[in-house]
Order: structure tokens, then sequence, then C-alpha cells
């Protein structure tokens, strides 16, 4: 594939060594500084306006070294109490990910903000009022982006190919500089795309391409780049490839991209080194023809690597891999962050890395070796070097680990998480651009979870941990004694730095995927999930310019359709608040032969008549299910593929003629087009038919004998908090098994299989997984040999038991 001004070859004398499992370079005489760089820049090469604001957050991160924290603002936890909305700014984006990624820029009395369609404005601090802006309304726009404000200009991605500089007074663009070609070879696709915010320094504009843009991502031949553009013109000063072979791409040119970077590098003022951290290799985690990543061999340099460069050559001083052959999109991708730490004793000069592996990193930031690595969220079969056969399911998926950007202060680092999995084949992919290759299946957003981790960075210790019921996609920011975050579902939070107590939240207008600026007695937050995406400034005692909040927003369910770096940001679901349990029967009961009855208490949800009318919030009807497995597309009528169903406008329904034997009857709360409320409603109970004895934990198993003389057994197995409600299951030898799983872990996923034993040498069965609340269905043979056999969740492998076939 053509490519414009890529032109930078590299001469570097690289020695390697292998370190906590990953790999560190170094330039020759990489430990005096002085030699790999055009010596320190005196206070000149830090734009003037940054200087002169730095009280307030003038950078992306509010310092080059990327801290995100102040004690220059009012707000601490004596009046975090009386936050309120002093002035509101609405945003009109409505891109795939939401109208707004990215973080404010505030320098004196105005605020600088770029929404997902690229539109740039200027806003006074004091009431949201507009100065100026700048129109792109471009929709491929991914994100995250945002502005960069110095030497009078403000620099933005007016579109995912190029970078413009604006007037910082009037907004007029003043030079635009395309860094990938959008006119490539016929039959050619583009593939890059600029999706960072972008930081200014020594004369120098710092921005990134990744092998993606909004419609396009993971297309082979892309390559991330990084550039230093000249501020004043818009030429580019250097660029480099962080693909260690920007041409054959470790091998294989038409199926392999990868690298670059999606957040903002972090600037060392005394040496002139820029650390960049770099994205993972694609496709991952396969595709049909070359399955586990078979088409990259090897550690496939540079991608999930902190790199080291002189910021004004690009020359690597040193690069660290701490991911090699990523197979699972586990970028190391969040903002560096540098301070000082005295590690085993040595004070030392560090690094902080992260990203969607869900691993915090220190690194020396002189020669790169790594200090201390701490794991945070949920891990499961992340550290896999190659997938089994079948579905695996990941912690953290695709779309979870650390998502966005950390803060720093008093000797430690605050990090917002996201648990969120993914279920991988070793040939699904979820690189939109790779063709002919099955789709992993990412865990929906309204089901995940999140937190806020502190650690300490002397040692890597966890301090304190606070889980969130939604996922933390919105930063953390040390604003004096406190550390702000917020989640998906709109939710600002205010914790205690020392000790993670919560001291205060706030319900935003809509749901929250950016990071916010902070100033004086103001917190800035773009808020762009759905609702009424606004852009809220936040003062004790506000109540000023405030544009009211619909009391409903609608009810559309995410459709999770690509991978990217970028934190989610599609519209999301209100949270149910209805609740239906059967009360009657009771799980596991026996019933007499004929009709069975089936009672339920419905709360918070209104039954209407006739069905069928619009959808309308908090009203609907119920569908009734025997021996189904219970509906999950949201987008489709609630009709399940087998077993029986009936729609209904009351609390009760009574299935005639139930013939005798193990039976699961189900409800389920839908909307008025029989579509399912989201996140899903419903209860399951399981009970036998013409029997006199209730099932015992020991032997949920009812045999029914054939013509043929081979039996059926039907198995009724529930999962709740993470344990089976049997360890012994005990089945006739050949038998045809039915086993009906109900799984009843809200967001946790389970599934159930079959071994020759607990070393699982050979395999008799292996079931879907299906993530909690939901039912399933597995049907297969048992073994014709009498023994005693193995079972268990493959998820959670703590769960199992002894499976007797007689």
């Amino acid at each position: 594939m053509q490519r414009l001004l890529r032109l930078l070859t590299l001469t570097l004398v690289i020695g390697c060594v292998v370190l906590f499992s990953g790999a560190v370079a170094q330039v020759e005489n990489a430990g005096n500084m002085t030699n790999q760089t055009t010596g320190p820049p005196t206070a000149e090469g830090v734009p003037p306006e940054i200087m002169q604001y730095a009280a307030d957050w003038p950078l992306p991160n509010k310092d080059y070294e990327n801290s995100r924290a102040t004690t220059e603002a009012s707000i601490d936890k004596d009046n975090v109490r009386d936050l309120s909305i002093a002035w509101t700014f609405n945003i009109t984006a409505n891109g795939t990910f939401g109208g707004a990624s990215s973080n404010p820029i505030i320098m004196g009395d105005t605020v600088f903000f770029q929404d997902l369609y690229a539109n740039t404005y200027a806003l006074n601090l004091a009431d949201g009022s507009v100065k100026w802006e700048k129109i792109y309304n471009n929709t491929t726009v991914t994100g995250p982006n945002g502005p960069a404000v110095g030497w009078g200009k403000v620099f933005v991605a007016g579109d995912p190919f190029s970078i413009a500089a604006l007037n910082v007074s009037s907004g007029e663009e003043l030079w635009s500089t395309q860094l990938i070609n959008t006119t490539p070879l016929a039959g050619e696709v583009i593939g890059e795309g600029i999706d960072i915010q972008p930081t200014v320094y020594d004369n120098f504009v710092y921005t990134s391409t990744v092998p993606g843009r909004g419609d396009v991502f993971y297309r082979g031949g892309a390559v991330g780049y990084l550039y230093a553009l000249d501020q004043e013109t818009g030429t580019i000063a250097w660029n480099l490839s962080t693909v260690d072979d920007p041409v054959s791409i470790w091998g294989n040119p038409d199926v392999n991209s990868g690298g670059g970077a999606w957040y903002t590098p972090a600037v060392d003022t005394e040496t002139g080194i820029v650390y960049w951290a770099i994205a993972n290799p694609a496709p991952f985690a396969g595709t049909p023809e070359y399955p586990n990543g078979a088409s990259r061999p090897g550690p496939n340099l540079y991608t999930n690597t902190m790199m080291a460069l002189d910021h004004a050559t690009g020359d690597m001083a040193w690069f660290t891999q701490v991911l090699p052959h990523d197979l699972f999109d586990h970028d190391l991708q969040i903002a560096p962050i540098l301070t000082d730490a005295n590690v085993s004793g040595k004070d030392q000069k560090v690094v902080l890395g992260a990203g969607k592996m869900g691993r915090v990193y220190a690194f020396n930031r002189d020669s790169g070796a790594i200090l201390w690595i701490a794991d945070v969220g949920r891990h499961e079969n992340d550290q896999l070097a190659v997938l089994p056969p079948g579905n695996t399911t990941v912690y953290p998926g695709a779309l979870g680990g650390v998502e966005t950007p950390m803060a720093y202060a008093n000797g430690t680092v605050y990090v917002p998480y996201v648990d969120l999995y993914t279920n991988w084949t070793p040939i699904s992919s979820l690189s939109i651009g790779v063709e002919n290759a099955p789709q992993a299946e990412i865990q929906p957003f309204t089901e995940g979870t999140g937190g806020l981790v502190a650690i300490e960075v002397d040692t890597g210790k966890i301090l304190w941990d606070r889980k969130l019921d939604s996922i933390n996609v919105g930063g953390a920011t040390v604003v004096n004694d406190l550390v702000f975050t917020a989640t998906f579902d709109g939710t600002i939070y205010a914790f205690d730095g020392m000790t993670g107590e919560q001291v205060w939240n706030f319900t935003a207008p809509a749901g929250i995927n950016a990071w916010p600026a902070v100033a004086n007695d103001t917190i800035v937050w773009p808020c762009g999930v759905g609702g009424t995406s606004q852009v809220i400034a936040l003062r004790p005692g506000g109540m000023g310019n405030v544009t009211p909040t619909p009391t409903t927003t609608a009810n559309v369910t995410p459709t999770t359709t690509m991978n990217v770096t970028p934190t989610p940001t599609v519209n999301v679901t209100p949270t149910a608040k209805a609740n239906v349990t059967i009360t009657s029967p009771e799980e596991g009961a026996s019933v007499a032969v004929g009709n069975v009855t089936v009672s339920v208490n419905l709360t918070d949800f209104t039954l209407v008549e006739p069905t069928g009318q619009p959808n309308a919030p908090g009203e609907g009807h119920l569908h009734y299910y025997l021996d189904a497995v219970v509906p999950t597309n949201a987008s489709a009528p609630a009709i399940p593929e087998t077993g029986g169903y009936v729609v209904s406008t009351n609390t009760s329904y009574t299935w005639e003629n139930v013939t005798p034997g193990a039976h699961n009857l189900s409800v389920q709360v839908v909307n008025n087009d029989h579509t399912p409320i989201i996140p899903l409603v419903f209860d399951t109970v399981n009970v036998t038919v013409g029997g006199n004895v209730t099932p015992t934990p020991t032997m949920n198993v009812t045999p029914i004998p054939t013509t043929t003389g081979n039996a059926t057994a039907m198995v009724n197995l529930t999962a709740e908090n993470i344990a089976f409600d049997t360890d012994t299951i005990t089945v006739p030898a050949g038998a045809n098994v039915t086993v009906n799983f109900n799984n009843k872990d809200s967001g946790i996923p389970h599934n159930f299989a079959v071994y020759d034993s607990s070393f699982r040498s050979e395999r008799i069965f292996v079931g879907e997984i299906i993530t909690g609340p939901a039912t399933t269905n597995y049907t297969f043979t048992a073994p014709s040999e009498p023994g005693t056999y193995y079972f268990q969740c493959d998820v959670h492998p703590s769960m199992n038991g002894d499976f007797i076939v007689e």
C-alpha cells in the first residue's frame, strides 16, 4: 500500500534482553541521555500559554507528566457535597461512539472542547457561552480526540486523516496537514486514522495514527505511525513506524496490521524524552486461515510497548514490550505518567503505563526496566498463549481492563478499570477489516462492571479497590484530597484519595466516557452517551444556565460491532427497574400430573392491554415459557426456538396437560412490541411433574425409558453464587442426556462440561458458555462405559462434581 511521508530509516544499534516476559531494547549509550537528545530544553520549549495558565488545565492531562492532578483548585472534601451544575453546553455530535470522548482544555477564562464530529469550540468558563466554533461535522471520527493549545493556536484532528491548526482567538483554520493518503492506488482501502488528543512542546505538535478509522479497523497493511509536526507550518519534522518492519508487517502485509498510539504521550522536559504507549497487533485472535495469530509469528514489535523517543528527532532511546504476540487486543495504550519513586530502597525516576490487559507497569525511566507489575480488575484465561478449540471466555475482554487515563498524586496512582469479557475462538476476530472471520462475542456494556483502584507507586501494592456497578470509562482525576471518576451509566463519583471512602456522587444528564478538566472552583466534564449529551460545569452552589434533562431516554440496545481501543460510547438502555419472581411452584418442587399454574410477583412494571402497542418505558407484558431457552436478542421478538410460550397480561398462567417428568418453567418481562426489556428481566424454576419426592442436591435426573431400550435422562442444573446446586449427577450408560441449565449469576459467564476425569484428558461434552441471568439446554450422549467421570464449569473450574454413569 502506498504511503506518504514515511521515509524515516532507523539506524539503531539495539541490544535486547528478556525481562518479566517483555523485551527491553536500548540504543547504544542510552544510559547517557545527553548523547541521545538535543539537550535539555529551556522553558522556551514550553508554549507561553501553558506556562501562563499552568495552574489551570492547559494540557490534555493537566501537565507534561500526565498526572491528571491539581492542588490549585478550591474543591475538596469540605465543599464537594455542594457541587451542582453551573452551566451546560449541548453536544450535537452523535457518532458511532457517542458525542464526546476527550478532555477539555482550560486556559484562563476559556474552555476548549472538541466533540466526536471533530467540531471544536471555545467556551466561556464563567457561563458556557460560545466564543467561537469551528464546525467540521465529520461523522467518521472515532476518538479519543480533543484539542491541544500553544503558540496562539488550537491543534485538532479535523478529520481522521489530517491535523489542523486554528487561530486561538477566532477559530480560523491556519493550516491543515494530511498525514494519511486518502487517494490510494486502485483496489486499495485506506486503513489508518488519527484517534488521539495531541500535545505540544518545543515548537512541535505530537500526534499518531492507528490502524483504523470510523468504518475500518485493522485491515491488512495498516500501520500506526508517530508524528512530530512543526507548529508554525504543519510540516512533518519526523515520523516513526510502530511496527519494526512496516513493509512486510511480520511476514504477511495482506492480513496483518497494528501499532500506533491512542493516548497523549508524556514529555520529560528535563531530558527531552517523549514517552509513548503503543497499541496492539492484529488480527486478533486469528482468522480461519491463520488461527491464534499464526499470520504474525514472533513478538510483533513494537506493539504493546512503552517507547522512549528523542522529542526532536524521533530517535529511540529504549523500548520495553510487555506483551509479545498479543491475541486479545490487550493494548498498552494508556497515557504514560512520569513521577519519582523509591523502589526496593532506591530512588528512581519512573514512567507508569497500563492498558487493556488489566495491568499497571512501573518502568525505570532511563532504562525501561520493569520495576513492578500490578493486576487490576478481573482476570480469567488472559495469559493463554494459544486458544484451545471452541469458545474461551477471557477477562479482561477486548473492551475491558484499563480503558481511560490514570491519575497520580502523593505516591499513589489511581487506575479506573473495566470488567467486561470477550468470548474468543482461535479463528474469531474483532478486527473490522479482516474478512471472512467469525466475530468474537463481547459482553454487552450494560452488563459490565468496573472499579477504581489505588496503587502505591513505590511497591505496586494495592491500597484500596472500589467496585462500581457500571463500566468505568471516565478516567481518574485528583483534585486536592479527592479522586474523581465516572461510569458509563452517567454517575460521577468522588472518593477520599487516602482511604477510598466514597464522599459524593452525582447523576449526570447523560452517560460518560470522557474525562474532566478542573480549574479554580469548576469541573468541566463532557457527558456524551445517550440521554441529553452535554458538557457540564460543576461548581459549589452552581445552578446557573442549565438545560433541563428529559425524564426518559430512548430504549436503545448497543450493538458491539467493532473492537477499538477508544472507550465505548454507544447509547445505552436505561437500567430497568422492573423485577419478576416466580412465586409458585417453587424451585425443585414436585407437582401433580395435569395442569401446572405458574404465579409470579411483578414490581415496577405495568401490564397493558391490548398487546402490540407502541413501546413506552415501564410498560409491556409477560411471556411465559415451558421447556424453552429464554430469548436474549433485544432487537427481535422474544419467541423461543423450541418449547412452549404464551403472551400474557396476567401475573399467572396455567399450562395444560403437562406430561410427567422434569420441566423448566420461565417468565420474562417484554416490551409492547414483544422484544425483551434490557437489562433482561426474567425468572425460571425447575420442577418435576408427577413425582412425589422433591429432587435432592445429589440426584436431579429423571430417566425416561424409550422404545429402543436406551434411556433419556433429564438433568436440572443451576449455577448461583459461582457454585452449582449439586456435586453429583447420575445418568444411565449410553443415555441421551438433556441438561436444563440455569445460570442465575448476573453478569457472570458459566457453562457445563463433562470430561473423563479431573485431569480433563478427554472431552466428553463441552457446553456453550452463557452469561447470567440466562438459561439454555445442552444435549449429548452419556458414555456407554459405566464409571465415575467429571463435570465442571470451564470458566470457573472450582465449580465441579462427579458425573456418574451406571
